[in-house]
């Protein structure tokens, strides 16, 4: 029996069961003894719920364990004060805009995810199972700060640790200077508002290349923030590989084909500079670009590390890049 056969015989045997059930509800009002109709409303639940997942086109991620980190990453946001409520007394944001927009619905992401099946399912099948929400319309400078607030509250209450090797490695507690608890780059704060940080560059001119900044800008052929959210919206919806750290030097897996991208390009060698070691941001880019097995995929925003950061934090009590550690 062929796949779709097996599917069009659940479907019709719930069928012949609600048939049954509307039968039953009609004696169980004559004699009030619900007993039957409750076992068949069960006994149909059950199975629309495991026609639902055999439905699903993603094997590798199951819709319970997408639910799981949504909640998870939900109720962080709502602990951390990402979301608020807002006029219409749903959870959301205020984005650069001004504009009010509700949390995406976990039916919202599944749609999402069939409607883009053919992207999506080759890169669950290379490890890209943890999914990301990313409040990317809020301004940069508030998530940044938020994050502080999560740091601060982690260390005041013993639980701010190092980036471990490995999950099962003691918990090794880290100091922190409370008056100046995260570095932020002096190029960052109202970057995005103003329009001097771009996304989604087609290039990566360094200084030495460009030194004007704003001629640098024209050659990325970015968006800037207002730009991306019109043309995409307030939310990143991510599926990312879960790897707090970047595999070093030939420690790197292959997962579905595809090779990890490592912290000294081994997978990329060909697009490196003769004579270097660590690849540069735009060798990075360019491989991402070109080479087919990595095809669909993207580079972090800033917005989307916070993000990364705070929730691995809330998740682990771990930081995430501790260089002086274990951290990449």
């Amino acid at each position: 029996m062929n796949r779709c056969e097996q599917l069009r015989q659940e479907y019709e045997a719930i069928q012949s069961l609600k048939a049954e059930f509307d039968l039953a509800h009609q004696e169980a009002i004559k004699t009030e003894n619900l007993e039957k109709a409750r076992e068949l409303k069960s006994r149909i639940e059950s199975r629309i719920s495991s026609l639902r997942e055999k439905l699903w086109p993603f094997e590798a991620l199951t819709k319970k364990e997408l639910q799981e980190q949504y909640e998870s990453q939900r109720a962080i946001f709502e602990r951390s004060g990402i979301l608020e409520k807002l006029s219409t007394g749903e959870m959301g944001i205020k984005a650069i805009d001004s504009r009010e927009y509700t949390f995406p619905t976990m039916e919202e992401i599944f749609k999402m995810m069939k409607e883009n099946k053919e992207i999506l399912k080759p890169k669950t099948e290379q490890g890209f199972q943890k999914l990301f929400i990313v409040p990317f319309g809020m301004k940069l400078d508030d998530l940044i700060e938020k994050y502080k607030q999560v740091i601060l509250k982690h260390h005041r209450e013993g639980k701010l640790f190092a980036t471990k090797k490995e999950p099962t490695d003691p918990d090794e507690p880290l100091q922190l200077n409370e008056a100046d608890p995260i570095y932020v780059w002096d190029k960052y704060p109202n970057a995005d508002v103003s329009g001097e940080l771009v996304y989604d560059p087609e290039n990566l001119p360094t200084t030495n290349e460009e030194p004007d900044a704003e001629k640098r800008k024209q050659l990325s052929k970015g968006k800037t923030k207002s730009e991306k959210i019109i043309q995409q919206g307030v939310w990143d919806i991510l599926l990312v590989q879960d790897l707090p750290n970047i595999p070093r030097e030939n420690q790197g897996k292959i997962i579905g084909g595809r090779p990890q991208i490592d912290t000294a390009g081994t997978s990329i060698k060909r697009y490196i500079k003769r004579g270097e070691t660590i690849p540069s941001p735009a060798e990075y880019h360019q491989a991402i670009q070109n080479e087919p097995i990595y095809q669909n995929e993207i580079g972090m925003t800033p917005e989307d590390q916070v993000i990364y950061a705070l929730v691995h934090l809330e998740q682990t009590n771990q930081v995430i890049d501790d260089y002086q550690g274990n951290g990449s």
